[in-house]
C-alpha cells in the first residue's frame, strides 16, 4: 500500500536508527552503518553515531562510507520516493529537498552545488557508470568496476521519474513552491533522462554481447557469453560478486522490471538471451528460484515474444519469494504489469 511504501521510503529521512552524515572531504552522503543484534524478535542497531562501522570498513554495508554503489542502493531510495510523489503530491513537496540529497549525492546535475560534487558515478567517456568508489573491496588490478548495469539504468531512471513528477507538482502549486525549486526539479528530470539514455546506450554496447544485421559486438569471437557479468576499467568478465551461478551474471542485467527495460533491451538479444537464461535456472535449481531469478526469467520470456509461457511461470513461483529479500523487490503485481506491458 501507499503507506507502507511511505514508511518503506521515510524510516531512512527520520531518526533512523543508521543515520546519514554529510562527508566534507569527499563531498557526498555516506550512512553510519549498522552492527545489528536481535532484541524482542527483530533486529537493532547496538551502536550509535559517532560510532560508525560503515566508516571503519570497507565491508560494511557494501561499501556505502567509501562511495561503493551509491547510485544502485540510492537509485532504489529515489525511485520508491518518486512513486510516492505521484499518489501523494504534499508528501512529494514535503520531503523533496530531503530526497534531492540522494540526487545531490550520487547524479547532481549542478556545478554550482558547494557541497556535493558533479555526476558522482559518472563516466562521460565510455557512457556507463562505475559502482567503485574511493576505495574497492576487492582492491583489484583491474581498476574500478560496475556489476549491474541494468540497475544503473534503473537509479537514473528513478532520478527522471523523481524530477518529472516534482516539475509536475511545482507546477500545479501555484505560488506555493519556489523559483528555486520548481528550476531544481526540472534540472534533475532533465538530467535523469540524459543519464538513463547514456546508460542504456553504455548497456548494449558493454554488457548485451550479441552480432547481428544492426548490431556488432565489442568482444572477440572468443567472448562465447551473450552478457558482461562485471566491467572492470581493463576487463571484462562473466561472474559476479556474490555468485558462482551463470544465471546471475545473466539476472544482474534484466533487474528491477521498470518500464526503461523496453528501451534497454534489444528484441534480437532477448530471443538469443531466453534459451539460455532458461537453461542456467534450470541447472541453478532451487537458488534460482528462492532467490528470485526465476522472476527475472519470468519477465525475459516475455520481452523475448512469450507472454503467455511468461505468465504461467510467474503464477508457479511460490508466494513466498515475492514476499522476501528473494524476491528481489519484485512484487507479482509488477511482474504481472512488466508481463502484460510487453511488445
Amino acid at each position: 500500500s501507499l503507506d507502507m511504501l511511505k514508511g518503506a521510503v521515510q524510516v531512512w529521512l527520520e531518526n533512523s536508527e543508521a543515520p546519514y552524515i554529510y562527508d566534507q572531504s569527499w563531498g557526498g552522503m555516506v550512512n553510519c552503518g549498522c552492527n545489528y543484534t536481535r532484541s524482542d524478535d527483530k533486529g537493532v542497531c547496538s551502536n550509535s553515531y559517532p560510532d560508525c562501522p560503515a566508516l571503519a570498513s570497507v565491508n560494511e554495508d557494501f561499501g556505502n562510507g567509501f562511495y561503493n554503489d551509491h547510485h544502485f542502493h540510492y537509485g532504489y531510495h529515489v525511485y520508491a520516493a518518486a512513486a510516492v510523489a505521484k499518489l501523494d503530491p504534499k508528501w512529494g513537496a514535503a520531503h523533496f529537498e530531503e530526497i534531492l540529497l540522494y540526487i545531490r549525492d550520487f547524479a547532481n546535475p549542478s556545478k554550482e552545488d558547494p557541497y556535493f560534487v558533479n555526476f558522482r558515478q559518472k563516466d562521460w567517456w565510455l557512457g556507463s557508470s562505475w559502482a567503485s568508489g574511493i576505495v574497492s573491496a576487492e582492491n583489484s588490478p583491474h581498476g574500478r568496476d560496475q556489476e549491474s548495469s541494468s540497475e544503473a539504468i534503473a537509479a537514473y531512471e528513478g532520478v527522471a521519474l523523481f524530477g518529472q513528477v516534482m516539475t509536475e507538482v511545482f507546477q500545479s502549486n501555484g505560488g506555493a513552491a519556489s523559483e528555486q525549486q520548481k528550476e531544481a526539479a526540472l534540472l534533475v528530470q532533465n538530467a535523469g533522462e540524459l543519464l538513463t539514455l547514456t546508460e542504456t546506450e553504455a548497456a548494449e554496447r558493454y554488457w548485451h554481447v550479441w552480432n547481428s544485421g544492426t548490431h556488432n559486438s565489442t568482444y572477440p569471437q572468443m567472448y562465447e557469453r551473450l552478457t558482461v557479468g562485471m566491467l572492470y576499467d581493463t576487463m571484462a568478465s562473466f561472474e559476479t560478486w556474490f555468485s558462482r551461478y551463470p544465471v546471475v551474471s545473466y539476472g544482474i542485467q534484466l533487474m528491477p522490471l521498470t518500464p526503461a527495460a523496453e528501451r534497454r533491451d534489444d528484441p534480437e538479444w532477448l530471443k538469443l538471451l531466453y534459451p539460455e537464461y532458461k537453461k542456467s535456472c534450470e541447472e541453478a535449481g532451487d537458488f534460482c528460484i528462492d532467490n528470485g531469478w526465476s522472476i527475472v526469467q519470468a519477465g525475459l520470456c516475455a520481452a523475448a515474444g512469450d507472454p503467455e509461457e511468461a505468465l504461467k511461470q510467474a503464477l508457479a513461483i511460490p508466494a513466498k519469494v515475492f514476499e522476501t529479500d528473494g524476491g528481489m523487490g519484485n512484487s507479482l503485481t509488477n511482474t504481472i504489469w512488466y508481463i502484460a506491458t510487453r511488445n
